[in-house]
């Protein structure tokens, strides 16, 4: 079956200290998938391993799997065909416009056309409603309209030659909605979950937001101590119990106020 799975991933510094520990986990195409947990629970470092990208780790054992085929077998011109990454710290200190910089989500297809690029630019910004800011020099933007370029970027990367019938594409992202404002963390969201929904695309972030979670995601994973705790529909595992386990601090979920079906936490 076409996924992106980790079978008994488990990863630990060069201490010998426990950061993942066998740790299984499968995102599926159609769906969007939260990992949630609180700082230091591992998250950043199980989305590391999934996208691939475990040259930092000093060791790691079990397995990943794209689409059927382990991960570490894959070029990088392979995965990032396969499997667009938003880090939570994205860098770029070169002097580009905005546009330049979401072309940059072209690259692994040097077969791309300029007409069939600047197209695909178009599009991702008419996604995530950043149009107005196509010509604007990238680093004059805030934090938060640099992310939304950034996620444009991975954008273009996910619909470069894309059919729906090939193997699933996958989006990784690490607190894409950390400088954002409350309109454009729904917005970003509610991209994601159309990307998953309508595109067939298996979608991970982590987020620190259990109620954005709750609201957007079709999954919940909860990651506390390097240990998976529960993972399934939200009104499914975010109970007093596991919330505590996850964060600390007690924790239940109400019946949310404008959307039918969903949930939302209230904290004590």
């Amino acid at each position: 079956m076409k996924q992106l799975k980790a079978q008994s991933l488990t990863v630990t510094q060069a201490n010998h200290r426990l950061i993942l520990d066998r740790i299984n986990l499968t995102i599926n195409a159609g769906e969007v998938v939260a990992l949630l947990g609180a700082n230091g629970a591992g998250k950043s470092t199980l989305s590391s391993c999934l996208a691939g990208d475990t040259h930092s780790l000093p060791s790691v054992s079990g397995e990943v799997f794209l689409n059927e085929i382990a991960i570490k077998t894959l070029s990088g011109q392979a995965l990032a065909k396969q499997r667009a990454v938003l880090t939570q710290y994205p860098s770029l200190n070169f002097a580009l416009s905005v546009d330049e910089v979401i072309e940059m989500g072209a690259y692994p297809f040097p077969e791309l056309s300029t007409t069939e690029t600047t197209s695909l630019v178009h599009q991702a910004m008419e996604w995530i409603d950043i149009t107005h800011l196509q010509h604007r020099p990238y680093q004059e933007l805030s934090g938060g309209e640099k992310q939304r370029v950034q996620f444009a970027r991975i954008l273009v990367q996910l619909f470069a030659r894309y059919q729906a019938t090939e193997n699933p594409r996958y989006c990784l992202l690490d607190e894409p909605t950390s400088s954002l404002d409350p309109k454009n963390q729904q917005l970003l969201l509610k991209v994601l979950r159309r990307l998953a929904h309508e595109l067939q695309l298996g979608v991970l972030i982590v987020l620190h937001d259990v109620n954005l979670a709750a609201l957007h995601c079709d999954k919940l994973v909860l990651l506390a101590h390097g240990n998976i705790i529960a993972q399934g529909k939200p009104e499914q595992v975010l109970n007093t119990q596991n919330l505590e386990t996850l964060y600390g601090i007690k924790g239940q979920t109400i019946a949310h106020p404008f959307v039918e079906g969903k949930v939302l936490v209230v904290w004590s």
